[in-house]
């Protein structure tokens, strides 16, 4: 993770401009020599919305007969390293912990109960993990060049930025259709990343 890049967007991404957060990354990472992970330019993961409304729906009223659900949380897999599949993972909470980036802890205090059965696989991207794990690889066996390094850091804040922007337009998404979660605060962020943006519509 390069916190650096994280910096320069991650305060737009709280506010819910992505399409900010996206044109720094982007207009940085265009300024590279051309790298495999150009290929995340304007490569949204929006077609996946209605999907994953519907996916959350059904965890949510599945959930809802075990607990009285105050919040949701929704993670994406620790992607950069873990190449073979990107997806969601899901949790409900009988209570809503609140948004601190210095004390997050309550989101560890789930149960096999509280959690999603199956992930929400991510598509579209194919040719990024691909390129994720390529520089996995080399990186074992070669020092990597800082446009390269530069390249794939870069991709990295898009492609979180993408997955956050998903999970704000599918709670969006509940709200226009007067979904039980509609309601509901749900958080969401990278898997080992500190950095959690909280959506309560």
């Amino acid at each position: 993770m390069n916190f650096k890049f994280a910096e320069q967007i991650n305060p737009d991404i709280e506010n819910f401009d992505f399409s900010k957060a996206l044109n720094i990354g982007e207009t940085a990472l265009k300024q590279i020599p051309m790298t495999d992970f150009h290929f995340v330019i304007g490569q949204s993961l929006i077609h996946e919305a209605d999907s994953l409304v519907t996916w959350i729906d059904n965890f949510y009223k599945l959930t809802l007969k075990k607990i009285d659900i105050k919040a949701l949380y929704f993670e994406m897999n620790e992607f950069d390293i873990n190449t073979g599949t990107w997806y969601i993972d899901g949790f409900a909470f009988n209570e809503d912990g609140g948004l601190d980036l210095y004390d997050m802890e309550w989101l560890c205090d789930v149960t096999r109960e509280t959690m999603t059965s199956t992930e929400f696989v991510l598509t579209g991207y194919e040719k990024l993990q691909q390129s994720f794990a390529d520089i996995e690889e080399q990186d074992e066996n070669d020092e990597l060049s800082a446009d390269l390094q530069n390249a794939r850091d870069w991709a990295e804040q898009i492609i979180i930025t993408r997955f956050m922007e998903l999970m704000r337009t599918g709670h969006i998404k509940a709200k226009e259709q007067n979904l039980g979660w509609a309601k509901i605060p749900i958080y969401f962020t990278e898997h080992s990343y500190d950095f959690v943006v909280k959506s309560d519509n």
